[in-house]
């Protein structure tokens, strides 16, 4: 075979080759910029979720569990815990909402409770098997105090769910109730502190 006919052979299987392979480099990309798009800053995908709406409200209506850096399921237990979702460090609760979603302010957790009559009554309505739908848990918190192994406290006594709202560099708004205390309880926590999410649905603009 000559030099000329080996070159020309050359030259055809390596314009085949590149007429293969482009086309897959084209879907790859288009596959990763659509996989980009659909999520959030934290990784949530856009999809739907189990949701009431209550009033002009739209709440989601099961803790949020999405995998982020510094989350726990209580007593780092996914089988037994897995229903009251995780536990978030402030930082990472105001961040990983799904598209369309976000962590709701003190000013919208005290319009769903002034709609079932207050701090005083509302509780009964928005707690798991209440007739608003929310099914707020008692989940328990994860504490913010340093130790050489995670400390879990109060699961199926009372719940603390974050607020969007912060009262300085290192604290925030929660949601915070007792169980056999009928008021709803809004103070400040250090952000440190793991508790659990739930997410609002972004207004229509």
């Amino acid at each position: 075979m000559s030099k000329k006919t080996i070159s020309k052979t050359f030259l055809s299987n390596r314009f085949s080759a590149v007429r293969i392979i482009l086309p897959l480099v084209v879907l790859f990309i288009g596959v990763l910029n659509s996989s980009m798009i659909s999520k959030s800053k934290m990784g949530a995908p856009a999809r739907d979720f189990p949701s009431v709406t209550i009033g002009t409200q739209t709440w989601m209506t099961i803790n949020w569990d999405y995998p982020t850096p510094k989350r726990w399921f209580f007593d780092n237990d996914s089988i037994t815990n897995k229903k009251y979702g995780k536990l978030y460090y402030y930082s990472n609760a105001a961040t990983a909402a799904p598209p369309g979603w976000h962590l709701p302010s003190l000013d919208e957790w005290q319009t769903l409770i002034n709609f079932y009559g207050g701090d005083a009554k509302a509780l009964p309505f928005l707690l798991e098997g209440g007739s608003s739908g929310l099914n707020l848990l008692f989940g328990g918190n994860k504490s913010a105090n340093i130790s050489p192994t995670d400390i879990f406290n109060f699961r199926d006594t009372w719940g603390f769910y974050w607020t969007s709202t912060v009262d300085g560099e290192q604290t925030a708004y929660a949601v915070h109730f007792e169980k056999g205390n009928a008021n709803i309880i809004k103070t400040t926590y250090r952000k440190a502190n793991g508790f659990s999410v739930r997410y609002i649905k972004d207004s229509a603009k």
